[in-house]
């Protein structure tokens, strides 16, 4: 409910010439019900019941004897339950859902630039990380120590010209997709056989591109769809329709590399000359780099960002049964860094240039849903803990924020932990919510941040409980 509807049961409360009254339970469900709108009869049984409990409870109950005899209430004790439930319910999840992080740990790296990714290699255990100069390091998923390092080839390029721009896990089919500045996309193979050797090369694409993401439909694991964003502001999508037999079609006359990888051009897949890939493409984000680009499996949808305020996030629709794009641009005052979706909640939370957070309905553009303020510089980078309603979110001035999404307030605040930096250093925020994990890279250094587990035990009596007895109406455990 809404301050609105709280009003409307405030004057439930007034009689006629405007004096206090209190209501039986019959009187308040059906006044209520009918002068607020929402909710349903059972719902304000319920609350009644509950103030009418608490306030046996808490010994709030009117001193009038008929009001005792018949159970009736008034507004102030209904405000009393309505402050005391909210304050327990702040309390409780401040509490539970705050994180207590152990010092920071320096690990080794064996980066020399910045790192452009991390990401959990779940049929292993460990950890991979990638940095600009195509160097992969290897790191247990225990300790984090460093088990394995081995440099990308791409004999496309000098070694000292090689850059390495994005890379995801195509975890389907056990290889890595790697984008490169010299406008190729490589496919190379993690399986335990091969030493990271590379499989396909898909050349010719117009832009560099500069951010990718993989998507696999859960109930079809052949079908899979990667999607990359370039620096000449276009979002492109290749769709796999059979990839455990094989992510591109073997053609007659197909040229290879001299590092044994399939040569596959970008207008062969535009043309759909592969049978088993085809493409779809927008460019609303031109003439600005596209910073991060996703792919909404349970919308069928892309989203991607920008720091072009006109087109800060663009959400590219599929059409039923067609390979168009129907496009939705939001707009924020200077253009975003970073986003991310959260499933269960359908909201995509963007970090602004402009030191905000902003929660969106991906169907609504007119305006995000909820503004986070609370950043003194950028934010850079934004994740949702998927398995709670809360948002990480990391900004230039080097501060850490935790956002409860219910309340829209900042229940965490960390700083003053993390290294000194110049200003354009590139921070990168990996997350890995199953193991509370919380790893940032400042170019090559990268940082570690683990939740301490407490195991906490709340006892409601002081000595052994020797009966409990279950309330059905009122929805209570007496003990």
């Amino acid at each position: 409910m809404n301050t609105e509807d709280y009003r409307k049961l405030q004057g439930l409360f007034l009689d006629p010439s405007g004096a206090s009254r209190s209501l039986s339970r019959s009187e308040f469900i059906d006044l209520a019900w009918s002068s607020v709108g929402r909710g349903s009869k059972e719902e304000y049984g319920l609350l009644f019941d509950s103030v009418v409990v608490t306030q046996e409870h808490r010994g709030l109950l009117l001193d009038i004897d008929a009001v005792k005899e018949e159970g009736r209430v008034d507004w102030g004790g209904l405000c009393s339950f309505l402050i005391l439930e909210l304050s327990d319910k702040l309390k409780n999840t401040r509490t539970s859902s705050v994180p207590c992080w152990k010092p920071p740990r320096t690990l080794t790296c064996p980066h020399r630039d910045q790192v452009q990714k991390v990401f959990y290699l779940q049929s292993s255990g460990q950890y991979l990380t990638v940095s600009k100069g195509g160097t992969v390091g290897l790191r247990d998923g225990e300790d984090m120590s460093l088990l394995h390092t081995h440099r990308l080839q791409n004999s496309t390029v000098k070694p000292k010209d090689l850059w390495v721009t994005d890379m995801v896990l195509l975890h389907n089919v056990h290889k890595i997709a790697v984008s490169f500045t010299s406008k190729e996309l490589c496919f190379y193979d993690i399986s335990s056989k091969q030493d990271f050797n590379c499989k396909y090369k898909v050349q010719g694409l117009k832009f560099t591109p500069w951010c990718l993401d993989y998507w696999v439909d859960p109930s079809h694991p052949d079908q899979a769809v990667l999607t990359l964003g370039d620096i000449g502001g276009q979002v492109s999508a290749l769709y796999f329709t059979s990839a455990h037999i094989s992510l591109f079609e073997r053609r007659r006359r197909m040229r290879m590399d001299s590092d044994s990888a399939d040569i596959i051009l970008w207008d062969e897949l535009v043309k759909g000359k592969h049978r088993s890939c085809y493409t779809v493409t927008h460019q609303a984000h031109a003439p600005a780099w596209v910073r991060k680009v996703h792919y909404l499996g349970s919308l069928e949808a892309f989203v991607s960002c920008s720091t072009r305020p006109q087109s800060s996030m663009v959400i590219g629709w599929r059409e039923k049964d067609s390979r168009s794009l129907r496009v939705t641009s939001f707009l924020t005052k200077r253009g975003v860094w970073d986003m991310d979706h959260h499933l269960g909640l359908n909201l995509i939370a963007t970090a602004g240039v402009d030191h905000q957070v902003l929660l969106w309905n991906p169907y609504v553009n007119s305006g995000p849903v909820c503004v986070l303020s609370g950043h003194t510089g950028p934010v850079t980078a934004v994740r949702f803990m998927q398995t709670k309603q809360q948002l990480l979110s990391y900004s230039k001035d080097k501060v850490l924020c935790l956002w409860d999404i219910s309340s829209q307030q900042c229940v965490h605040r960390l700083a003053g932990v993390f290294p000194r930096t110049q200003e354009d250093t590139h921070t990168l925020l990996f997350f890995h919510e199953e193991r509370q994990l919380l790893l940032l890279s400042f170019n090559s250094l990268l940082l570690l941040l683990e939740t301490m587990k407490e195991e906490k035990r709340t006892s409601s009596h002081e000595h052994p409980v020797t009966c409990v007895l279950y309330n059905s109406l009122f929805r209570q455990v007496c003990r």
